[in-house]
Order: C-alpha cells, then sequence, then structure tokens
C-alpha cells in the first residue's frame, strides 16, 4: 500500500472515498500544512476563526475559560482527528492549543465545503463526521451528568490509554471537570485497588 498523505487518509477513512491522483491535487491544494509549537495557540476566544485542522503527528486541545478563569478541556484531538470549532465562522468561545509539538493541516471552512462539493460526499459528510461529533458530544454530556468522577475518569483512562501518558493530569482533571488535586486521590484509590 502506498504511502498515502495525511488529508487523503482522512478522506478515504472516514468517507470510503477513493479519491483520484487528479482530485488529491486539486484537495492538497487547499490544505495549508502547519508546524505548531508545544502551547501555541490555533485560535482563541473571540477569534473568527474559519480553519478546520487534521492532525498528522501531535496533540491538541480545544477548550475554553469560564468566568471564573478556569480552564475547561472540550476535546483533544491526536493523530488521524480532526478539530476545530463546529459554530465556524461566528466568534468563537474556545482556545484551540498544542499540547505537544504538532503538524497539523488546515483548511478553511469554505474551502471544505468546495471539496466536499467536488468530491460529491455532501451526504456522507453531514451522516458520518456531524453525527459522530454529535454522538461523542451527547456520550460525553451523559457521563459528565450521570457518572462518578472515579468513574469518568476510568472510562477515560480505558478508551484513552495512550493521553494518559502524553497529558499532564491537570488537563485530564480540567476534561473531567475536577481538580487536579481530586484527580490525584482518584488514582491513587485506584492504584491501590489494583
Amino acid at each position: 500500500m502506498k504511502n498515502t498523505h495525511p488529508v487523503i487518509r482522512f478522506f478515504n477513512y472516514h468517507f470510503g472515498t477513493e479519491i483520484t491522483n487528479s482530485q488529491e491535487e486539486q484537495v492538497l491544494s487547499l490544505y495549508r500544512r502547519e508546524s505548531v509549537k508545544r502551547k501555541n495557540l490555533l485560535f482563541r476566544q473571540g477569534d473568527i476563526n474559519a480553519r478546520h485542522y487534521i492532525i498528522e503527528k501531535g496533540l491538541l486541545r480545544l477548550y475554553l475559560i469560564d468566568p471564573k478563569g478556569k480552564e475547561i478541556n472540550i476535546l483533544f484531538a491526536k493523530e488521524n482527528q480532526v478539530i476545530g470549532d463546529l459554530a465556524t465562522p461566528e466568534p468563537t468561545d474556545f482556545y484551540l492549543e498544542a499540547t505537544e509539538d504538532s503538524i497539523v493541516y488546515s483548511i478553511e471552512d469554505k474551502d471544505l465545503e468546495s471539496i466536499i462539493e467536488f468530491l460529491d460526499i455532501s451526504y456522507k459528510f453531514d451522516n458520518t463526521l456531524l453525527r459522530r461529533s454529535y454522538v461523542h458530544i451527547q456520550k460525553r454530556l451523559v457521563s459528565i451528568l450521570s457518572n462518578s468522577a472515579e468513574e469518568n475518569y476510568l472510562e477515560f483512562q480505558r478508551k484513552h490509554p495512550d493521553l494518559i501518558q502524553r497529558l499532564p493530569q491537570y488537563h485530564i482533571a480540567a476534561f473531567l471537570g475536577i481538580s487536579p488535586e481530586f484527580l490525584s486521590k482518584i488514582i491513587a484509590k485506584t492504584a491501590r485497588e489494583k
């Protein structure tokens, strides 16, 4: 199997579309490769961000800051995943930060729409990516509302063992909606129970 470009691999995987060489050229011409250093922001609250990001290498986090100044992690995205603000091109409520040195491919929302039309995958796009995003958010909300902090940590650990190794505990705590100190207690308790 040939070494497929990360953007093309993303489209093939998520939409079951085999992109021809001529289509590949046109698709890739609309993406911009960016190297992002750890702790650098791709956008911040209030920006009118109209870009979506496919991660080739690294880890990004989408977060917001509540009125008390507390960071709340909404989503993490790693290799071969996409991230951005779905409300684009409205002013965003979020921050998007690299938690590791990262390489991403970004595209303007209007250009992504052009690609979707060009490849004739609008139905698949609407019913695949958007549905997955919606289901993910629903499950996360139900988990936050119905599970204990310990149950949510154990679920995060089960679903994302690689992120447990890659993220500092304070980012995991901010994702779970608890303090880093409380997360430390949960980790200690689960380690004692093993």
